[in-house]
């Protein structure tokens, strides 16, 4: 009688933790640094994920780990696309929009000198921001959190 009150007591908890990776999906900067100042004429930016299966654009891929998502980096540059509201829709090409449909991880960046808002938002196959996994219809598109670098003239 006492392993079975240990088995219903703990059988819960290995359960509930079967997926919890699930909800560490993440977006994130290697390089540069949040609050990065230089004077460098091109920044290598590198794109970090956790539990992302990086993939092209135009290649559906059939995911075995129901875990993963799947997609690749767009990089936003000073708010040009609000991900968040239009998570329905393809994310777009512009200027401050950049596409790194062929599964690329960095990348180098000539920029003007000024200051920098930086985001990496998930596409899949065909652009649209990814969906997290086990999330309801309320949900946040994969993204990075912001960080501000600054480009300067000496």
């Amino acid at each position: 009688m006492k392993n079975l009150l240990i088995f219903i007591i703990f059988t819960p908890v290995i359960f509930s933790n079967q997926n919890s990776h699930c909800d560490n999906v993440e977006l994130y900067f290697i390089n540069p640094p949040d609050g990065l100042i230089t004077n460098a004429k091109e920044i290598k930016i590198e794109f970090g994920s956790k539990n992302v299966k990086v993939s092209p654009a135009g290649v559906m891929v059939d995911n075995s780990d129901p875990c993963l998502v799947s997609g690749h980096h767009h990089l936003i540059i000073n708010n040009a696309y609000d991900v968040t509201v239009n998570k329905v829709e393809p994310i777009p090409y512009g200027e401050n929009i950049l596409h790194f449909g062929g599964g690329q991880t960095e990348a180098a960046l000539s920029l003007k000198p000024g200051k920098y808002d930086l985001q990496l938002a998930l596409g899949d196959y065909q652009h649209v921001p990814v969906k997290p996994v086990n999330s309801g219809s309320n949900y946040q598109p994969l993204v990075s959190k912001k960080i501000t670098i600054e480009i300067t003239s000496e």
